[in-house]
């Protein structure tokens, strides 16, 4: 991990001085998009939830290129949600291990300085939910990547920015250090996301009133608002319409028949782990066959019934 980290640092800064016009053939592009995914790779347990990806900039050479280690139960893409990720400064003085959160859909959307302060906002509550036993990582350290005020991204991620640690590029710790302060990034990432995440708790009372469900227990919120943040990834849903038919495993209703092709695809991706069997802080493994394809209507049913996974039991009552 530290000679990939070590090959990123010291050659990205010459090749993106350089600009040479293909990008693939150079060694700092190659550590960015292969080398240092892999070596964090070997570092992830649970590998369909944490997933590795580089960018050197798309086009031209980034100012700050990084590694992110995207959570796909919250987002697919680093556009939104909040994830892990390595940055180098601008300069390649420093490599910034950061939670960070997504920035250009919320930028693009009101603008710079508002998202900043939003950023901000959410930064905070997400650093209150953090672990209170990390050992490596900072939840009061600011990063610096090292852009003026009127950079397109710079401000963005330093007001993004949760906790991590910054290195000096050009002394990186041992390799037993970068893995251990990764570790406990990727265990801080779940714990915040099992918490709420950037939520707000009046959002997730919100939610489970709205679904039904005649529970307020604060610890059962959370671990609704985290079951159906995983409902509602687009790349979980599209793995499971891709994998069953098109037709409500409760109903049997065929949306499309009903309401012709613009219905298709249109049924919601149910997971069958029941929220009451996990424990605090623990998330489900997501696989397809642990979810069901539902129509709107048994959807919100299933939610009701004393066991959110018992498919049968919803089937039984539509038979009634």
């Amino acid at each position: 991990m530290r000679d990939e980290f070590q090959e990123w640092v010291s050659t990205y800064p010459r090749d993106r001085a350089a600009k040479p016009k293909k990008k693939l053939g150079t060694r700092s592009y190659q550590a960015v998009m292969k080398a240092v995914p892999a070596a964090l790779t070997e570092h992830i347990v649970h590998r369909t939830r944490f997933k590795p990806e580089g960018s050197t900039g798309s086009g031209n050479w980034t100012d700050i290129s990084w590694v992110a280690v995207v959570d796909h139960l919250i987002s697919p893409t680093t556009q939104e949600g909040y994830y892990i990720t390595y940055l180098l400064s601008r300069d390649g003085q420093r490599l910034v291990l950061s939670m960070q959160q997504g920035c250009k859909t919320l930028s693009d959307e009101i603008g710079k300085g508002p998202a900043m302060a939003e950023l901000q906002r959410r930064a905070a509550l997400m650093r209150s939910r953090a672990p209170k036993d990390l050992q490596r990582l900072s939840t009061t350290a600011p990063i610096d990547l090292g852009t003026p005020k009127g950079h397109r991204l710079g401000p963005l991620y330093e007001a993004g920015h949760v906790l991590g640690r910054s290195y000096d590029a050009s002394n990186l710790p041992s390799e037993a250090e970068l893995v251990a302060d990764f570790r406990e990034a990727i265990r801080a990432q779940k714990h915040i996301a099992a918490n709420g995440g950037a939520a707000t708790i009046e959002s997730m009372v919100g939610e489970v009133v709205e679904d039904g469900l005649n529970e307020t227990n604060l610890s059962y919120v959370k671990r609704y608002a985290l079951h159906r943040v995983a409902e509602r990834s687009a790349a979980h849903a599209k793995a499971v319409k891709d994998h069953y038919p098109d037709i409500c495993m409760g109903c049997d209703t065929d949306l499309g028949a009903v309401y012709g092709e613009d219905a298709r695809r249109m049924l919601d991706a149910h997971h069958l782990i029941s929220i009451g069997s996990l424990a605090e802080n623990e998330h489900a493994a997501f696989t397809v066959k642990d979810f069901a394809l539902l129509c709107p209507n048994c959807h919100r049913m299933i939610h009701r019934l004393v066991d959110s996974s018992d498919l049968k039991a919803l089937r039984d009552l539509l038979a009634k």
